[in-house]
């Protein structure tokens, strides 16, 4: 088991004379990213989940669709890239990425299902990474999945932060779409 990072800011931690690994800090910016994550969802209470928009000709992805895409993506990154077995779930690959757009999924999942698999792949996620060393960390990712020619776990931690924030800032301008006030 793996200490958690406590919630408080970094100055008091380092006056604390408290250590962090890098997958303990990687991890608790993965949490913090759902976090804001999870704020702009809770804009689009009531709202169609699975409404595209259409601007200026491209059809966004629905608020439904991302969700998925993300359970997809964290399983991907953050727990595979990572050395661990993903979670079996049935449905994933059909949000993956550049999965057809427009076309119903075979398996579609209910929303509350994949709500219920976002939170138990983000937990599993959050453990897959704090639990890793430097040197693990470092090590090139078992999928061989590769950014440029940056292959290593580290990076694909670090991917999964960045993978969240985009689609989560596409939560926002959806929910801007249906004229919730934001920030």
């Amino acid at each position: 088991m793996t200490t958690k990072i406590p919630k408080m800011p970094l100055f008091v931690a380092k006056s604390l004379n408290m250590k962090y690994t890098s997958g303990q800090v990687l991890s608790r910016m993965l949490d913090e990213q759902r976090n804001l994550t999870r704020f702009y969802l809770s804009k689009l209470k009531g709202e169609d989940m699975y409404r595209e928009f259409e601007v200026s000709g491209y059809t966004t992805n629905s608020p439904y669709w991302i969700l998925a895409h993300l359970c997809w993506g964290e399983n991907m990154l953050a727990i595979q890239c990572m050395g661990a077995k993903g979670l079996d779930i049935p449905w994933l690959n059909d949000f993956k990425i550049q999965s057809p757009k427009g076309i119903k999924p075979a398996s579609q999942p209910s929303l509350e299902e994949v709500l219920a698999v976002f939170k138990q792949i983000h937990a599993v996620a959050l453990e897959s990474i704090s639990s890793l060393t430097d040197t693990e960390l470092d090590e090139e990712n078992p999928l061989g999945l590769a950014f440029g020619e940056n292959k290593s776990k580290r990076f694909m931690a670090m991917h999964a932060v960045r993978h969240e924030g985009t689609h989560c800032g596409q939560l926002s301008l959806i929910a801007k779409m249906y004229g919730k006030q934001t920030v």
